[in-house]
């Protein structure tokens, strides 16, 4: 029988996680007959290739032009929000993520069944109120077509790949690799460059340096691999570590040690080809896509065997607490505050905060202006009271000289004093032209002012009464003696800052 499989995901853009298992699950189902639809809330490059391809993907959960038989669902919001939208069918839920709060089981009846990609993520689901009876483990598989022939890995390892999203143990993967002699690439969200065909980053490598499915897939295309990530080290991937280390994922539950220069070089020097090939058999044995694509098929009969479940009242009550948990509101300690407080919206606080911060965005301009002017009176005033003190001295001179000449009544003297004038007016020109510049400076600091205040009033919302503390600080100012060039400026500046205050 060839079923529509519905495929929710948060994303399809590029290629990490979930996101390449929605890919390989909807290539497996239409290679046997059936057909998979693809729902995700952010598309992407990934999305596009995919509709290339002849599959369908939407980001809206009614966008399909027939019903689903099965709803497949990753992550929260985008699985529950498909239920919503195909009442009577049933679907199941993967959780792929022990700590993310999108991965949590969606609060909705028609979940006929829970899996879980290894124990961590089981122990989440349980601890979250799930049953233990009702979840079960849904490893990863490997799609083993899309791997390219690995030439035999050597006695000493001489290239290296890290896939990550994270970048905080890349200077140590660095170091260990140039002590060992180890050319290393990197790739993924952390060190910024993606890759589109990893198969062929696996093929050139004989370290691969990853966690979860990467590892899976790097093991199961031949390369050697050291299970690290920024969360920590777990180390060298032989055959007894496998054994050891598939029931959880490759995952963060097995990363015991910390992903330092010591530890990642202790995990180099383990290295054995011999070890790596075992590994490599034992993954490519245990994890290969075609049985996993078996038990989903499998899966799915057996839910669709069951009764149909017609419970409109408590499918009803499931919206209502999954729109209280999950639809933003003021109690901070809600699911969906979680969410975004992991995704990076902006820190736990009241919705007002935004204002607050204005307000102190505000106050630092109108402080640093204050501060600018008073500057600028200083100097101002500084200036004036060196060029009254250079004028009262040349006046003092000039009259000293002149009641001299009237004394002495002599053409020579009356002729000394004439010239003194003169050099006197030449130097209170110069006073004059010093004024001048100090208030040509001036002018410039309040226009600079008063353009940096337009950036800053521009859209705040300022506290009562800040206007009129910093009307009462301006008007201080008017009782400075200011040369008019200055104060008609000033004076602008001053009603401008008032009437983005008021308004």
């Amino acid at each position: 029988m060839s079923l529509t499989v519905l495929i929710t995901n948060l994303v399809l853009a590029n290629r990490t996680g979930t996101e390449v298992v929605v890919e390989q699950l909807a290539d497996g189902l239409r290679r046997r007959g059936h057909r998979a639809v693809i729902y995700a809330q952010t598309l992407g490059p990934l999305a596009q290739e995919m509709r290339a391809r002849g599959h369908l993907v939407t980001d809206r959960p009614d966008g399909l032009p027939m019903r689903p038989d099965v709803i497949h669902g990753h992550h929260t919001a985008p699985c529950f929000a498909a239920l919503a939208a195909h009442p009577g069918v049933p679907g199941l839920f993967v959780c792929h993520d022990a700590t993310t709060a999108y991965d949590t089981l969606p609060p909705h009846p028609r979940v006929r069944r829970a899996f879980a990609v290894d124990e961590r993520c089981r122990a989440r689901l349980v601890a979250e109120g799930a049953a233990a009876s009702q979840v079960s483990i849904l490893p990863n598989a490997v799609d083993l077509s899309r791997g390219l022939p690995h030439p035999r890995l050597p006695e000493r390892p001489g290239r290296a790949i890290a896939i990550t999203k994270h970048a905080t143990h890349l200077p140590a993967l660095r170091a260990a690799c140039h002590a060992a002699g180890i050319v290393l690439e990197e790739f993924g969200s952390g060190p910024g460059q993606m890759l589109a065909r990893p198969e062929e980053a696996f093929a050139r490598a004989d370290i691969v340096f990853a966690t979860a499915r990467t590892a899976m897939e790097a093991a199961a295309a031949g390369a050697g691999v050291i299970v690290c990530d920024g969360r920590g080290c777990a180390g060298f991937l032989g055959r007894a570590n496998a054994e050891a280390w598939l029931p959880w994922n490759l995952g963060a539950a097995i990363l015991a040690f910390p992903t330092d220069e010591a530890q990642v070089a202790a995990a180099i020097a383990a290295w054995s080809a011999a070890e790596a090939e075992a590994a490599t058999a034992l993954v490519r044995d245990r994890c290969g896509i075609e049985p996993w694509l078996d038990g989903l098929e499998t899966i799915y009969r057996d839910m669709l065997a069951l009764p149909a479940l017609d419970n409109a009242p408590a499918e009803a009550a499931a919206v209502g607490v999954f729109i209280s948990r999950w639809v933003p509101h003021l109690d901070q300690d809600a699911a969906w505050r979680r969410l975004a407080d992991q995704i990076g919206w902006p820190a736990r606080g009241s919705p007002l905060d935004r204002v607050g911060q204005e307000i102190a965005g505000l106050a630092a301009a109108v402080a640093q202006t204050q501060a600018g002017l008073a500057a600028a009176i200083a100097q101002t005033q500084s200036g004036l009271d060196t060029a009254q003190a250079e004028t009262e001295g040349a006046l003092a001179s000039v009259t000293a000289d002149l009641r001299e000449a009237v004394q002495a009544g002599s053409a020579a003297a009356q002729a000394a004093v004439a010239a003194h004038a003169q050099d006197t007016a030449i130097g209170l020109a110069g006073v004059f032209d010093r004024q001048a510049l100090i208030e040509a400076r001036v002018l410039a600091a309040l226009d600079s002012t008063e353009r940096r205040l337009d950036a800053a009033l521009q859209g705040a919302r300022p506290p009562p009464g800040l206007g009129a503390r910093i009307e009462s600080v301006l008007r201080g100012l008017w009782h400075r003696i200011l040369p008019a060039a200055v104060r008609a400026p000033l004076h602008r500046l001053r009603r401008r800052v008032l009437a983005a205050l008021r308004g």
